[in-house]
């Protein structure tokens, strides 16, 4: 009734404000150029970024050379995350700029990016199809031998044989019996299934219990 109408009305209006400040962001800086950069070098230039009015990175210099380990240490709230989201171009830089091979992360089309990089985030989203699907996601003409391969490697063989459709069960359902490390090993197989040479891994463990962490760990020396 009315009445139910009416204690619902501040969800509403909240609803309503976010949704109008989503339409109000700004378009990402997206060019239409393939990737042509000369390696795969990656270097952050003065790099600013602020999240409205608040800036979080204040002229970020670093360079990354092709073929290494990198990692970044800090605490929580730091910056971190929010380096590698602009690396995977999530956000635009408010100032300064970031390259690949010396080719400026906006001249490039998103698509062009994506081929380039494999982005493991700390919480990982499972669609509402098969885990076998889940991790083909990471390249889509796969067969299933190299489905099995890339999940071998990620360590997720020995939890997904437990489940009762095995790799048939609906990621709707292992998302409720699967751990935050469990998600996290089927995350790692897409990007391993993907081989980009880039891989960037927004930290992998934070939400997992020793032995997870300790599998993943050992997935990630395949990637």
């Amino acid at each position: 009734g009315l009445g139910d109408v009416y204690k619902r009305q501040p969800q509403l209006s909240y609803k309503i404000d976010q949704m109008e400040s989503l339409f109000n962001i700004p378009p990402l800086k997206e060019g239409k150029t393939d990737f042509n950069g000369n390696d795969l070098q990656i270097r952050f230039e003065n790099v600013r970024f602020s999240y409205e009015k608040d800036e979080v990175l204040h002229g970020i210099s670093f360079s990354v050379p092709q073929g290494s380990l990198t990692a970044l240490v800090g605490e929580s709230g730091s910056g971190k995350s929010t380096l590698a989201k602009l690396l995977v171009h999530f956000y635009d830089v408010t100032d300064g700029r970031i390259t690949l091979g010396g080719q400026d992360l906006r001249e490039m089309s998103l698509a062009s990016l994506n081929e380039q990089i494999s982005f493991v985030a700390q919480e990982q989203f499972l669609f509402n199809t098969s885990l076998l699907e889940n991790i083909r996601l990471g390249r889509p003409g796969a067969s299933d031998e190299e489905v099995f391969a890339a999940a071998r490697a990620a360590q997720c063989e020995e939890f997904i044989g437990r489940l009762e459709h095995g790799w048939d069960t609906a990621a709707g359902d292992a998302g409720k019996q699967l751990s935050g490390g469990e998600r996290q090993r089927i995350a790692i197989a897409r990007a391993i299934l993907k081989d980009a040479p880039i891989v960037i891994l927004d930290e992998a463990t934070a939400f997992t219990d020793p032995e997870n962490e300790d599998k993943i760990q050992r997935s990630i020396i395949c990637l």
